[in-house]
């Protein structure tokens, strides 16, 4: 699929680019067939005003993954992140409030560092967030906006019956319109750093009418891309996956909750 083909599906460009439909041939059906037609291995990318939509830093994929969980809900910020044009009305928390020279990379680069301030701050008591550490789930859930909802951290052992619940729970939100950041890592077989929550990435709405029971859309932030994963694959695994980040396990959900 071309990078400049947009469907828009959803109310702003940026679901729109996580939500673009995958291309099935007639002759298959199912979950599988979902994930592998069509795709490239690296997945769809994720464009925002001609721009990768990727983290600026080793630290930003938390960040980044806010900004476009807030951005799919938000007409205001989408537009200024695709055209560096704001619309009269409130300004989003995640634009600076000076300029931003050059173009949708370094508005993309922007937000994501007003973003990871935020994060940042009172995440420890009173005491913030080291910066070299990232995002925080407790603070990622305190910041994550969305229309009608809030988030809650849910742990994630995908070993067990409550993780299998716990993702189909990200699969109905996801049905409902609402994106889910998902926090990744190894396990403790790579020793105690592996088995902490390592990098972040969101599960997004299907588009309308489009979505497949059991496949979750994941879009990656450190790839700008959106791969398609049969939720069984997320469980009980052993293996390092693409749309994880190259890490093994999903170890917690922000969940939304009514506001």
């Amino acid at each position: 699929m071309a990078t400049s083909s947009w469907h828009r599906w959803q109310l702003t460009a940026p679901l729109a680019a996580l939500s673009r439909p995958v291309r099935t041939p007639h002759a298959t059906t199912g979950p599988v067939a979902v994930a592998d037609a069509g795709e490239p291995a690296d997945g769809l990318p994720v464009l925002l005003g001609g721009a990768r939509a990727r983290q600026v830093d080793a630290t930003t994929c938390g960040s980044a993954v806010l900004v476009m969980l807030a951005a799919t809900g938000d007409p205001a910020l989408a537009q200024w992140l695709e055209t560096g044009q704001l619309p009269a009305g409130p300004r989003p928390p995640e634009v600076p409030h000076e300029d931003v020279p050059g173009g949708a990379a370094e508005r993309f680069a922007a937000a994501q560092q007003r973003v990871k301030a935020a994060t940042g701050r009172r995440a420890l008591g009173p005491l913030p967030w080291p910066a070299g550490l990232g995002t925080p789930p407790w603070t990622a859930a305190r910041e994550a906006r969305f229309p009608g909802v809030r988030y809650r951290v849910r742990p994630v052992d995908d070993t067990t019956e409550d993780g299998a619940t716990v993702l189909g729970l990200v699969e109905a939100a996801n049905r409902r319109g609402h994106p889910v950041p998902l926090y990744t890592g190894g396990d403790v077989r790579g020793g105690l750093a592996h088995a902490v929550p390592r990098h972040v990435v969101l599960a997004v709405p299907p588009p309308s009418g489009a979505a497949v029971p059991g496949t979750l859309r994941i879009y990656e932030p450190s790839r700008g891309s959106v791969l398609t994963v049969p939720s069984a694959d997320l469980l009980g695994r052993t293996e390092p996956l693409r749309a994880l980040g190259g890490w093994t396990h999903v170890v917690a959900a922000l969940l939304p909750v009514p506001a």
